[in-house]
């Protein structure tokens, strides 16, 4: 934008000044400085005091105690009605009869095994049998030299040389025990063994004398080790090992 020409530029300011001017006139005069300033007082009441603070409510009265009541009376016991007899209940049935095995039908009854004991010293002065099968007179036979062969331990005593034979106490082969093969063939008889009891009653080893064969000895030797228990022999106050012979019976109905 380009300048204005002076005398413009001179109109132009004089204009602006002589507005200023008119409007300084319309301005209202300002007061003296000796006029008198009215100013109003107000009186104004102080606030209502807060109002006081409520009284405290009294402590609640405790409640009486409850007096302690006496023992509760005590009821006559309720006898209770008599029972009626119960009736008796009948015998029951006896049970229907089995049927009979054809006549070609294999022996399977149950099989008794017996069991016998005879011990016998070494000169043949002393026999004590004992069992279940064994009858008749004391056997007073010595046993085989080579059945009494020493035991190896410190505490072995030899049949002459005990005071107390060993005794069974529990010596129950099971019928399920019997061989098939002697069963099937029909054969029983008693099977001589020779045992070694140690003198924590229990049979050490086995050895067959006698046997019908069919099984029966081996048999007889496995079960003995596995069920029978022996009071064991006694050399004065002291338990030992010792042999004897035992007598074992397979018996077919």
């Amino acid at each position: 934008m380009g300048r204005l020409p002076p005398p413009l530029a001179y109109a132009v300011s004089a204009a602006l000044h002589l507005a200023a001017l008119a409007g300084l006139a319309r301005l209202p005069p300002l007061p003296a400085l000796g006029d008198e300033v009215a100013v109003e007082v107000v009186d104004v009441a102080p606030p209502p005091p807060p109002p006081p603070a409520p009284a405290p409510a009294p402590a609640p009265t405790p409640a009486p105690e409850p007096e302690p009541l006496g023992p509760a009376p005590r009821r006559a016991p309720v006898k209770a009605p008599p029972l009626a007899p119960r009736a008796a209940r009948p015998d029951p049935a006896p049970p229907p009869p089995s049927a009979e095995p054809p006549a070609d039908a294999p022996r399977r009854a149950a099989v008794r095994v017996g069991v016998a004991m005879s011990a016998t010293t070494e000169g043949g002065s002393f026999s004590a049998p004992s069992g279940n099968t064994l009858h008749g007179e004391m056997p007073r036979t010595a046993p085989d030299p080579q059945d009494v062969q020493p035991y190896r331990s410190e505490r072995y005593a030899s049949p002459a040389q005990v005071t107390v034979l060993p005794r069974p106490i529990s010596c129950e082969i099971p019928q399920a025990e019997y061989p098939e093969a002697a069963r099937r063939a029909g054969v029983e008889g008693r099977v001589v063994l020779t045992l070694l009891v140690d003198e924590a009653g229990r049979v050490a080893d086995a050895k067959v004398v006698e046997s019908p064969g069919h099984g029966l000895g081996e048999a007889a030797v496995a079960g003995v080790k596995r069920h029978c228990r022996f009071d064991p022999a006694r050399r004065g106050e002291e338990r030992v090992a010792t042999r004897l012979r035992y007598t074992v019976r397979y018996e077919l109905p």
